[in-house]
């Protein structure tokens, strides 16, 4: 069956996403569903193209494993997404194995839990500065500017991106997410970063391999680096490419010019988007109920893993990218066609309560179970390690600093960027 074939008798089933989809404060809608069956119709994009919606923990995490759902065969009918998702057949998100495999060996030493466990002492030093420029500047603060600076200040860190770069870089990035209100912008953003990132790539190759160890370096931004800070990951996989070039492809990584311009946009706008949208909506949902921020400030260091995964268990991602099965799939109780495409919105993977006692409430002592908050199989997020340590330092800096920190409006007046891949606030103002 084509992707693109219709299915009859579909004209009935529900228009997917829901009004809510992307929202961190849910309707029930999915729920709703999940309880009725594993997985539902849905009708999909542009197109109305009946799709499967798999609703429940189980068939979704064996779907996401399976190398029998393809994300290259997605291409076809050029899925709904924002400006920042443009399907890129260059790019590591649209790609399938062999290719996949390939890509993605070249970058994983880059977020490696070691590397990123080096940089974490940078990482709650950065944080403490965002936080004390805050509190220099007085009450009252809108902690959305450092849910979303953070994130890119680490990403250009380990790209290797010069300091003064940075706030444009930040300013082209979220444009892309904007694209509803915005698309001019939007297209100019995509385009400049894409220029920058072509010109970075180019400038880092003809400089060379920086050094991984030794005396203290300056990026061609001119700020310090520690004396023994790993070479920017640009630069590792430039080395690789330039390796491969010069053997003539001998090795067999075979990355391309293009594919090394599509890694660096998709490592810098992965890396800094979902991270600055899920931390938003952590500390909104911790500070809308003020039982549960005092419980996060009553635990102990041993317990903020925990806490980090439970809070990180009810915001997860929006929904993971569509695929298409390339073969019938039986995920149990339902049978996914060939040509058929599936998708999971892990907001409703978080809420099961087969896997999840008493879902929609947040216990921050609760044992984690391994929930598909970055998703599962191949295409788990490469940077989930570094997500996780950039939210545990968020919060150990704001409970050290402002243990009496709160919201300065109620919760229910908070306004919503709902079109966003990860919808959050659009301000979170406080005082302490």
């Amino acid at each position: 069956m084509s992707v693109t074939e219709t299915v009859q008798n579909d004209q009935d089933i529900p228009v997917f996403p829901f009004p809510d989809t992307f929202s961190p404060r849910q309707s029930g809608q999915l729920a709703d569903l999940a309880r009725q069956a594993p997985a539902t119709r849905v009708r999909f994009g542009p197109g109305q193209l009946p799709i499967w919606l798999i609703l429940r923990y189980a068939p979704a995490r064996a779907m996401l494993a399976d190398p029998r759902f393809s994300r290259t065969r997605t291409l076809e009918f050029n899925p709904p997404l924002t400006a920042g998702q443009i399907p890129d057949p260059n790019s590591l998100l649209w790609m399938d194995p062999p290719d996949h495999t390939r890509l993605r060996r070249l970058v994983n030493a880059g977020f490696a839990h070691r590397r990123i466990e080096r940089m974490r002492p940078w990482i709650a030093a950065t944080a403490r500065a965002r936080i004390d420029a805050m509190l220099t500047a007085g009450a009252p603060g809108d902690l959305r500017g450092l849910a979303f600076h953070l994130p890119i200040e680490v990403i250009c860190q380990l790209l290797g991106v010069p300091d003064l770069d940075r706030e444009k870089v930040r300013t082209w990035s979220e444009s892309l997410f904007r694209f509803h209100l915005d698309p001019k912008a939007a297209a100019a953003g995509l385009g400049a970063l894409y220029g920058y990132m072509g010109e970075l790539v180019r400038s880092r190759r003809a400089a060379g391999a920086g050094p991984s160890t030794g005396a203290s370096a300056r990026t061609d931004g001119g700020e310090q680096q520690p004396a023994d800070a790993p070479r920017g990951l640009l630069d590792v996989v430039i080395a690789a490419y330039d390796e491969e070039e010069a053997a003539g492809g001998a090795s067999g990584a075979r990355l391309s010019e293009a594919e090394l311009h599509s890694l660096a946009m998709t490592l810098l706008i992965g890396g800094f988007e979902t991270t600055g949208g899920v931390i938003s909506n952590v500390l909104t949902t911790l500070l809308s109920d003020r039982s549960r921020w005092e419980s996060l400030i009553a635990l102990d260091a041993d317990g903020l893993p925990n806490a980090v995964e439970e809070l990180l268990r009810y915001h997860p991602l929006s929904m993971t990218f569509p695929r298409v099965a390339t073969e019938d799939v039986d995920l149990g109780g339902f049978v996914v066609r060939a040509g058929e495409v599936a998708v999971v919105p892990l907001a409703a993977m978080s809420r099961d309560p087969d896997v999840f006692p008493d879902p929609d409430r947040i216990d921050l002592t609760r044992e984690p179970v391994p929930n598909l908050t970055f998703g599962h199989g191949p295409h788990h997020c490469i940077g989930a390690h570094l997500a996780r340590v950039e939210l545990t330092e968020v919060l150990t800096a704001l409970i050290e600093k402002t243990p009496g920190l709160r919201l300065t409006v109620p919760a229910k007046d908070l306004r919503y960027e709902l079109k966003a891949p990860i919808g959050r606030p659009e301000t979170i103002p406080v005082t302490w």
